[in-house]
């Protein structure tokens, strides 16, 4: 058996710790392994059971694999997408490529979600500032008052969705705003905000 690469031994070891740590416990399946080597099935295959000798992993060479103290990382979290950022000010377009995951407690999830980051300050006096992550719930109508994702004729933006005297409008929540108050001739609920996420300062 050719001999192995200690660096790259720690490398796999590695990217097995993280994964199942940033994965509520579940380990990275063999593609997934062979992936992050970018070699052989046969390379990756042979690495795991050196693994396995030396007793860093358990591993059996059909599926199972597991690393020491697994069972601590389960919680009950679910990874969430960011899919990208959303105005709070001017409606603007936001992309939706997904810039990374958070791991998000079960019990702040309703349905099926995603993650936008903020950009803007019309909704500082609710709390979201300009960088925060808000968690948005998939949704295409919105009860009167909630805050929501929403897409107009010039883009999207993240406002409190107010119905009043049979319209509905969008409204800013800064109060140094002379103007708060979006009537758009097209307004489409994308999504209604859960939660917010932030650094401390």
């Amino acid at each position: 058996m050719k001999s192995k690469s200690e660096k790259t031994l720690n490398e796999v070891l590695n990217y097995i710790r993280c994964f199942v740590e940033e994965n509520n416990g579940t380990s990275p399946k063999f593609k997934d392994i062979v992936n992050f080597m970018g070699a052989s099935e046969s390379v990756a295959y042979r690495y795991l059971l050196a693994l396995r000798d030396r007793g860093l992993v358990e591993y059996n060479g059909k599926g199972t694999l597991r690393v020491k103290n697994q069972e601590k990382y389960k919680a009950n979290y679910k990874r969430i997408a960011i899919l990208g950022t959303i105005a709070c000010g001017t409606p603007e377009d936001y992309r939706q490529d997904i810039q990374g995951y958070v791991a998000i407690p079960c019990e702040w999830i309703d349905g099926e979600c995603y993650l936008l980051r903020a950009s803007g300050d019309s909704m500082i006096d609710v709390g979201i500032d300009d960088g925060d992550l808000v968690l948005i719930k998939i949704a295409n109508e919105a009860y009167n008052g909630q805050i929501v994702a929403a897409l107009t004729d010039d883009g999207t933006t993240l406002k409190r969705y107010v119905y009043s005297g049979g319209r509905a409008y969008l409204h800013a929540e800064n109060k140094t705003y002379k103007k708060k108050n979006i009537y758009p001739r097209e307004l489409m609920v994308q999504g209604i905000a859960l939660k917010i996420i932030k650094d401390l300062r």
